[in-house]
């Protein structure tokens, strides 16, 4: 099938076919300045069948208002997942501990793995034998002193002295009446038997108060190994203290450094993450800034271009019109001529909010529909006479503008004037009607003040 303009083109192939779309191409396909003139789209035209598909070199990365960031679009094979793609290579990381961090948690581990156990005294056994030794320990029983070995060697030895004694006095006595005994003999030799039996009873005293005594010595001998053994207990109880006292003084110590090694570790962290995710969303908005501006710009284009060939129809029409006016006769013609200019500043009046009392701005599809059906113009008359009035508004605005922008550039330099006074300066203008409110947008957009 034969295809005559890039639309049809475009159209067949089920691609759009709008003037944006076509300057895009155009763009692609090495075509710049491309305003939809007949020879540009036959350049298109030919290009894509030649083609088909735009050139290898041809790329999508635009650069934002040339800030020193790349605008890469999110690929069409992606859009499941569109957030994985990131202007700036910025990648979500989950926090991972350093091996400073590690080692502390390490060590933590270990210590509480090796917590010292209760204290188990080796003692225990030993202190309750002493105990029960002295509590259930007998009474002295005083007779006990005369089942001692001393008592009963001392006994032995004065009861055999006091026999030898008592037989040497019986012999004497006897020696002295002849040989024969008496009753005398035999009570003098019981007097000396009695009198070493009783130097036993005085020497039994004696044994009394030693075996006492060593009683008593055998008691603080208990007395004396039980305080030695607390005592060494309680110097293993400070033992083990002191070990439970170091220990929890390693468990707070690698504690405190795990705490702020860990702190400080997941603050680092947190801080790149933070300058990553700002760097990523001002590269995002930059990129927003520069398509908005993109896309402005490539209306704004279009617009004006779609003025210009307005405005050549109407040219034309308007030509038209004149032509079949001059044919009626040249005091039609001077009359005609008269009621457009009629037109053309009523037309003015209505764009521009000074159609006498009325202060409302009409839109130029509204004023031309009032042209039409107010005085019996054409369309075409009615559209040619709006576009007019809309050309000769731009045209004043615009040296409005250059005027006034002279004076507040001069103005804000002689006096180096700051925002606020800058403002003061237009809205004097403003409200005296000498300049609208778009001229005063423009004119404070030139002086950088936006």
């Amino acid at each position: 099938m034969a295809v005559g303009s890039i639309v049809d083109y475009l159209n067949s192939r089920k691609q759009d076919s709008s003037y944006n779309n076509r300057k895009k191409l155009a763009n692609q396909y090495g075509i710049n300045n491309y305003s939809g003139t007949a020879a540009q789209n036959t350049s298109l035209l030919k290009a894509m069948q030649g083609s088909g598909s735009p050139p290898a070199s041809s790329t999508n990365n635009n650069t934002a208002n040339g800030d020193n960031v790349t605008i890469t679009p999110v690929s069409s094979s992606s859009q499941g997942s569109p957030a994985t793609n990131y202007l700036t290579g910025y990648q979500y990381q989950k926090y991972t501990p350093s091996n400073k961090v590690t080692n502390y948690a390490d060590k933590l581990a270990d210590l509480e793995d090796n917590k010292p156990g209760d204290y188990v005294s080796k003692y225990d056994s030993t202190i309750d034998d002493l105990i029960d030794s002295i509590l259930n320990r007998e009474q002295f029983d005083p007779n006990s002193v005369y089942d001692t070995d001393l008592y009963k060697n001392y006994r032995e030895q004065y009861m055999q002295q006091g026999n030898k004694a008592m037989r040497d006095t019986i012999g004497n006595i006897s020696g002295m009446t002849g040989g024969y005994g008496s009753t005398y003999a035999t009570a003098a030799g019981q007097q000396a038997y009695d009198n070493y039996l009783s130097q036993l009873g005085d020497k039994t005293l004696d044994i009394y108060d030693r075996v006492y005594q060593q009683y008593l010595n055998e008691g603080q001998e208990l007395y004396n190994r039980l305080g030695m053994v607390n005592n060494q207990d309680s110097i293993d109880y400070g033992r083990y203290r002191d070990t439970v006292n170091d220990y929890y003084n390693d468990l707070n110590y690698y504690a405190g450094r795990y705490d702020s090694s860990y702190a400080q570790d997941f603050g680092e962290y947190q801080y790149n993450q933070d300058a990553m995710r700002w760097a990523e969303e001002y590269a995002y908005q930059k990129t927003q800034d520069a398509l908005a501006q993109q896309n402005w710009q490539t209306q704004f284009d279009y617009q004006k271009e779609q003025d210009a060939l307005q405005y050549a129809l109407q040219q034309q029409q308007l030509a038209l019109s004149a032509s079949k006016a001059r044919s009626g006769g040249s005091g039609g013609s001077s009359k005609k001529a008269n009621s457009t200019n009629t037109y053309i500043t009523k037309a003015k009046n209505m764009l521009s909010g000074t159609d006498g009392s009325d202060t409302h701005k009409y839109q130029s599809r509204t004023v031309s529909n009032y042209l039409k059906n107010q005085y019996g113009l054409s369309a075409e008359e009615a559209e040619y006479i709006t576009s007019q009035a809309s050309a000769d508004l731009r045209k004043s605005s615009e040296g409005n503008t250059d005027k006034y922008y002279g004076y507040a550039a001069a103005y804000a330099k002689e006096h180096d004037a700051d925002e606020d006074e800058m403002l003061d300066y237009l809205n004097r203008y403003y409200e005296n009607n000498k300049i609208s409110a778009e001229e005063a947008d423009e004119i404070w957009r030139r002086l950088g003040l936006d």
